[in-house]
């Protein structure tokens, strides 16, 4: 079982508001740590980590790696990420049930918005 997701950043806070305005995910724990600071954010059991470190600086994308969120509209998260300028990948459609896209976060995280009804 996994008990969370790492994601390295410049900006703890920025991070935290990103995914809280997007998809309300609570803050559940932060902490100051020797080398900086940390959050983890999250309802369900999966949480998502944040950790800045002093003097981390993003060296572009991160590969092979991708973080998927259940949304119950995502239409809506679409016209979100699009009123921030952030770009988005068309929507994928595996099975009538199923719809889905992906965007790159300001931390250089890919994430998934997968929708099923």
């Amino acid at each position: 079982m996994i008990c969370h997701v790492t994601i390295k950043t410049e900006n703890i806070q920025e991070s935290i508001d990103f995914y809280q305005w997007l998809l309300e995910l609570p803050v559940v724990s932060r902490y100051e740590i020797q080398s900086g600071e940390l959050a983890f954010l999250g309802k369900e059991e999966t949480k998502l980590e944040f950790i800045c470190e002093r003097n981390y600086k993003k060296h572009g994308n991160i590969e092979g790696i991708t973080v998927g969120f259940r949304v119950d509209n995502l239409d809506d998260k679409i016209e979100m990420l699009k009123g921030r300028n952030i770009g988005v990948s068309p929507i994928m459609m595996p099975s009538a049930n199923v719809r889905f896209c992906f965007f790159t976060d300001f931390n250089g995280m890919n994430v998934q918005l997968f929708e099923e009804k």
